[in-house]
């Protein structure tokens, strides 16, 4: 760093608070759970941050803003081999990722509207992005042999509420964590950037249905030993299900 940290002017808590858009009690709060320590307090207890905290604050916000659950943003903000730079590379090449997905679900929201408004005409398939449908039909039947009709009716219910639009973004974020986990397979399943990308489709999965430990266990295996569930992910990189299986594996270990 290119600044002298005898001289720096430390902040309160309050100040850093005002300049990052968060309440004190955020801070607060990511204080107690490890994710950001103060650098000092004064003779009254009150908190003191300086630039290296203001740091580490901005890539909690960061990441925060693309999704990342706070047990795996604390992964990745202690990972001791990844500098500040590395992880605003990081944190670049996924906000450019990120940019384009919206950027084709605007496409398709503009192409859409266009389209009712008669100014062009859109075939039906044009409406929708995901699976095929038979593919859909095989991964409902499989859900059902393993889950139970109730699961996955329920699990049905909160897509039709959710919306096509809804259901679009989601379809987004997750081929996003996926492509992301394909990107850091060299790092290996223990990888923090890897467990971070599987406490994010831990969350994600979370819009669909409640799963218990076992079963986001039995689903990783899945993806790994079902064919076609293997096929889908393994046209995305190849061993990429055996992978997600495997950073699955250490996550539970690491949470347990």
């Amino acid at each position: 760093m290119l600044y002298d940290k005898v001289m720096e002017k430390l902040l309160t808590v309050g100040e850093l608070a005002k300049m990052a858009g968060v309440s004190i009690r955020t801070l607060r709060f990511y204080d107690v759970h490890g994710l950001l320590k103060p650098r000092s307090y004064t003779a009254a207890g009150y908190r003191q941050y300086g630039r290296d905290e203001a740091l580490r604050l901005q890539q909690i916000l960061f990441y925060r803003e693309l999704g990342f659950p706070l047990e795996g943003i604390k992964l990745l903000v202690d990972d001791k081999n990844a500098s500040i730079l590395e992880n605003l590379r990081r944190q670049s090449s996924l906000l450019k990722d990120r940019g384009k997905k919206l950027a084709d679900l605007q496409k398709t929201i503009q192409k859409t509207i266009s389209s009712l408004e008669g100014k062009i005409e859109m075939e039906i398939n044009e409406y929708y992005q995901g699976l095929p449908q038979e593919k859909i039909d095989y991964y409902r039947r499989e859900a059902r042999r393993r889950y139970g009709e109730e699961t996955v009716r329920r699990s049905e219910e909160v897509v039709v509420k959710m919306g096509k639009t809804k259901m679009a973004e989601l379809q987004a974020q997750g081929q996003s964590i996926f492509e992301g986990l394909a990107e850091n397979i060299p790092n290996g399943p223990a990888h923090s950037l890897s467990q971070a990308l599987i406490a994010k489709w831990r969350e994600w999965l979370e819009n669909f249905a409640q799963y218990t430990d076992e079963g986001l266990l039995g689903l990783s295996r899945g993806y790994r030993d079902d064919p076609e569930f293997k096929a889908f992910f393994d046209k995305i990189h190849p061993g990429l299900a055996a992978f997600i299986a495997d950073a699955v594996e250490v996550y539970f270990k690491k949470t347990a």
